[in-house]
């Protein structure tokens, strides 16, 4: 899956698949130093990270303006 998919997918997604995003989005923030506990903070410099986190950003402001 190439970086500009996950945001080709939001721009074409649901309410309802808005919605999930918006779920998981709220669960990563709040559970962010539970999963991630390296010392590299790999959650903040992976490039993948980074494009599914702008990604659900997207969903969440996608699921705002509806």
């Amino acid at each position: 899956m190439e970086l500009e998919d996950i945001n080709n997918y939001v721009q074409n997604a649901s309410a309802e698949e808005l919605k999930a995003f918006g779920f998981l989005g709220q669960w990563m923030m709040e559970n962010a130093p539970k999963y991630c506990t390296c010392e590299c903070k790999c959650n903040e410099n992976c490039e993948l990270a980074k494009a599914l986190g702008g990604a659900l950003q997207a969903a969440g402001q996608k699921l705002q303006g509806q």
